[in-house]
């Protein structure tokens, strides 16, 4: 791999432009880490990927929260969105008046010889809301309950029409290199076993499983039970047979759920491949990147038996595992604990924790429960979970390790200091990736942090 070849991108949102400058933005990029793609989050809600870092401002950026209500931070051009009720998402913050952060970024990049792609994060969290957005509502699925959800449903037409239209803007309209696409929602089994509101039972599935000779009350009869099963397991109620003998027993009583959870899953992939033939349709040179949530990749058993890397691999060009080591040791305890609570609540804190991390293959990189929030993991799971991704593609696309250079878990998670940035950076190139991508968002990132990535790179004689 020669320097030429190694991709360096950053996820960054339209809100450093804003506070730092174009130019000086891409200056720093450039010079301190050695960046020649720039991942923007041109149109998002979440604070995460596109405002001002949730956990603590770094040391460079405006020091206050930005307040962000989210949307388009491009200018729609009305010629593309003729097909579509919804015209009118640019984002209201008064922050970005003005400022295209498509226009007034590309040209800027690509004098510098960067390329420039899209980057859209699903984001599983139901908090989420686009509520100022008029016609929004109209995209939006129903629980197991028959109520409104507060995601869009994925076999909406209107919803996919209006998805095709904003592909169709950004690539006729920018001189985009492709577009990066986070995997990061979750089945409705999955939503109620972290006591989440669900998706996936508005009139669209509905209609799709009874094509598919799926009983559609006798599925959501299913879904509710495993809900009011789960709530009592929570306020302390415990069967006679044990919380996950009898968590299967309704799932055997209710083989519904499960096929009802194929067809969910259906959806979900169905959606993201059509957008990658969506972009290559304007260009076959485009690329199309996948990014793969890091509950999907390693935390959660069940999700990590949905999707199949040789699935990512037959759509995407190149794939983005999320692999933030440093905040990976309180992400897993969150997410044991939550289990101990509901699924595994048989098992004691300990059992939870250490039998999950055994299922998963986690053991030789993390912590003792009450040590592992502030312990992260070792950079070695960036190595192994990067060379186990290149090895489950077979070379059929790239590989891009996430690296976490800012993204935390709150006061309680491994702080990230240059020393684990660049561990983690050797560990991906040594895992068998092709290039990084510094992650979850440039706001969040301490300018030291930034540096190390630049350092890691010059020690391997790619910068």
């Amino acid at each position: 791999m020669t320097a030429k070849d190694t991709f360096v991108g950053i996820q960054i949102g339209a809100i450093s432009f804003v506070d730092e400058g174009v130019e000086p933005v891409l200056d720093l990029l450039q010079e301190k880490a050695g960046v020649n793609a720039l991942l923007i989050s041109a149109l998002s809600w979440s604070l995460g990927n596109a405002g001002r870092s949730a956990y603590g401002f770094p040391d460079h950026g405006v020091q206050k929260p930005d307040h962000l209500q989210g949307g388009a931070f491009f200018a729609p051009n009305p010629a593309y969105y003729a097909a579509t009720f919804h015209q009118q998402f640019a984002a209201p913050d008064s922050l970005y008046r003005g400022f295209d952060a498509l226009a007034d970024v590309i040209p800027a990049a690509r004098a510098r010889g960067m390329q420039v792609y899209t980057y859209y994060c699903e984001t599983s969290s139901s908090a989420i809301r686009s509520l100022w957005q008029p016609g929004f509502a109209h995209f939006l699925d129903r629980d197991h309950w028959g109520k409104v959800a507060t995601r869009p449903s994925l076999l909406s037409p209107h919803y996919r029409t209006w998805w095709r239209c904003v592909i169709e803007d950004w690539f006729q309209s920018h001189d985009l290199k492709g577009m990066l696409w986070g995997v990061e929602r979750q089945s409705p089994l999955m939503d109620i076993l972290r006591a989440d509101s669900s998706t996936g039972f508005d009139e669209y599935f509905k209609a799709e499983a009874r094509a598919r000779g799926i009983e559609v009350e006798r599925a959501i009869a299913g879904y509710r039970a495993v809900d009011l099963f789960l709530r009592g397991v929570r306020a302390g109620e415990r069967p006679r047979d044990g919380v996950f003998v009898t968590l299967l027993r309704h799932l055997l009583h209710h083989p519904e759920v499960l096929m009802w959870e194929k067809m969910w899953l259906d959806a979900h992939q169905d959606f993201y491949h059509e957008l990658s033939g969506l972009v290559k349709f304007f260009d076959p040179a485009h690329e199309f990147g996948l990014g793969i949530w890091q509950v999907i990749n390693t935390y959660n058993p069940y999700l990590r038996a949905q999707y199949d890397a040789a699935d990512f691999a037959e759509h995407a060009d190149w794939l983005k595992p999320v692999l933030y080591h440093t905040p990976a040791g309180a992400r897993f305890a969150d997410f044991a604990a939550s289990w101990q609570r509901a699924v595994l609540a048989d098992a004691t804190p300990d059992g939870a924790y250490n039998g999950l991390a055994a299922l998963l293959g986690l053991e030789d990189f993390i912590a003792p429960r009450e040590q592992g929030p502030l312990a992260g993991f070792t950079a070695e799971y960036v190595r192994r979970w990067t060379a186990d991704l290149v090895a489950a593609t077979g070379g059929r696309c790239k590989v891009y390790p996430g690296i976490g250079v800012g993204v935390g878990q709150g006061a309680g998670s491994k702080p990230i200091t240059p020393d684990e940035v660049k561990a983690a950076i050797h560990a991906g190139f040594e895992g068998g990736g092709s290039g990084v991508l510094i992650s979850r968002n440039y706001s969040e990132a301490e300018l030291r942090n930034i540096e190390a990535v630049g350092q890691a790179l010059r020690e391997r004689g790619l910068l």
